[in-house]
């Protein structure tokens, strides 16, 4: 019989027995460190600022990762106080590392006391050379106008990818075009910036994919023409006309998929002049959204209650205060919609549904495939309204009715509501009804459906 040539150590680790010395020198090999130095690199410009930092006292393998790893500076005044950074530990780092920076995130609230003057010595680092990410956030509550921003946050733009700004006083450039060539997204929240500024800072972005601008102020016009923009956000609660955007022209936007409203309850005039691929609308509410398709000759165009226009792009709705009859209309001025949220309609019309629609029933050409129904309580009006598509969306594959009040988990009373919805005469033979929680479905956040674009639809609720 052969006898095995491996070492006793190894042989015993065939069969599963480990000496406990055995034991003891497999826990003391550093599987990490054995990684190569890039990947190690990566690791360490994830960490946060002063766990970064901590990494050389590992070893001394790991003591020069963290000089030559690009550097991820994350200043927020969270409520860990252990992991907080303050001005003088970035201060502190700005000045030991090498460079070049990575990602820059300042969240101000505790930390409102940061001069100027400070963020601009941070700016001006070398640490922070070639920067590809960019967050600065100040709070609005604290600071309502917004802090200046130093001019020294335009020196990374041959490098930035990502740019967040929140509550800030953007610098004055609109003498000349900034040339931004690497970024793709943007968000302005709560910034003050002139539409002179504005337009000269997307005339330099070439490759811009995203664009978030919610409750600016100091540009009543929007002008987009950009030939890489696939997903445009915009929203606007200030009641003053003058701080308010009123006007937005796509005029030349090959590539944009999306418009999304986000917290809008003022009026705006949309003017969508070129945008062939233009797919995914919404939230549109009741009069405060006025369109015009394919001129610029006027911007008062048809309010979302009387639009007119046939729009055979667009798939994806939402929509909320919408009377029925607009929305039916709606469906009329988008024949390939595939997909319609509804969120809220006025309590007046709900009352006025009792005896209206169910005349219609049988006589609509719906090509709908996915109807999603919040608020729904099970009243007649609410059941009249809901028969619309199940008996006339002949592609219907699902209709999600979100319960506010009880009733979730409640079979008999979900038995009922599908016998008085017809549900067994519906038009589509393999359409699926589902009752759900609205306090349990929700839709990304306005960041998620303008930036993810791996979001095929930004109005997928989830349960």
């Amino acid at each position: 019989m052969p006898i095995s040539s491996s070492p006793p150590d190894a042989a015993a680790i065939a069969m599963g027995v480990v000496t406990r010395a055995k034991k003891r020198r497999l826990q003391e090999v550093d599987l990490i460190s054995l990684l190569p130095d890039g990947v190690l690199g990566d690791i360490v410009s994830l960490l946060p600022t002063k766990d970064g930092a901590r990494t050389q006292i590992l070893s001394s393998r790991w003591r020069h990762l963290w000089r030559s790893a690009p550097l991820n500076v994350d200043l927020d005044d969270g409520d860990d106080p252990q992991r907080r950074c303050t001005t003088g530990d970035i201060s502190q780092v700005l000045a030991a590392h090498p460079g070049p920076g990575r990602r820059l995130h300042i969240s101000y609230s505790r930390l409102i006391y940061t001069t100027t003057a400070t963020l601009d010595g941070w700016l001006r680092s070398p640490a922070l050379d070639n920067l590809r990410e960019l967050e600065i956030l100040f709070d609005p509550d604290l600071l309502r106008w917004g802090a200046p921003l130093p001019a020294s946050v335009l020196r990374f733009s041959s490098t930035l990818a990502v740019v967040s700004f929140y509550a800030c006083i953007f610098p004055d450039c609109e003498s000349n075009a900034i040339a931004m060539p690497l970024l793709k997204k943007l968000t302005l929240l709560y910034v003050t910036i002139s539409e002179a500024s504005l337009h000269a800072l997307l005339v330099g972005c070439h490759v811009l994919e995203s664009l978030l601008l919610l409750n600016n102020k100091g540009y009543p016009q929007l002008k987009i023409a950009s030939r890489s923009l696939r997903s445009l956000g915009v929203g606007s609660s200030w009641r003053e006309r003058d701080q308010r955007l009123q006007q937005i022209v796509v005029e030349n936007a090959p590539c944009l998929e999306r418009l999304l409203f986000v917290e809008t309850f003022v009026a705006i005039d949309i003017s969508i002049v070129s945008a062939p691929r233009f797919s995914i609308l919404g939230e549109l509410i009741g009069d405060c959204h006025r369109f015009r398709f394919g001129t610029t000759s006027s911007l008062q165009g048809s309010s979302v209650n009387t639009l007119t226009t046939v729009v055979p792009g667009v798939r994806v709705l939402a929509l909320s205060y919408v009377k029925p009859d607009a929305i039916i209309n709606l469906m009329r001025c988008f024949p390939h919609l595939e997909k319609l949220y509804i969120q809220r309609i006025p309590v007046e019309e709900r009352i006025a549904l009792h005896d209206k629609y169910w005349k219609l029933d049988g006589t609509l050409d719906i090509r709908l495939r996915k109807v999603v129904l919040p608020y729904y309580e099970g009243c007649k009006a609410d059941i009249n309204f809901a028969k619309l598509f199940v008996r006339n969306a002949r592609l219907l594959d699902s209709m999600t009715l979100e319960l506010e009040h009880g009733n979730v988990g409640n079979n008999a009373w979900t038995r009922r509501q599908r016998k008085l919805l017809e549900v067994e005469k519906r038009a589509s033979r393999h359409a699926r009804f589902y009752f759900v929680s609205s306090v349990d479905s929700f839709s990304p956040p306005p960041e998620e459906q303008v930036h993810d674009l791996s979001i095929l639809d930004p109005f997928e609720r989830v349960n």
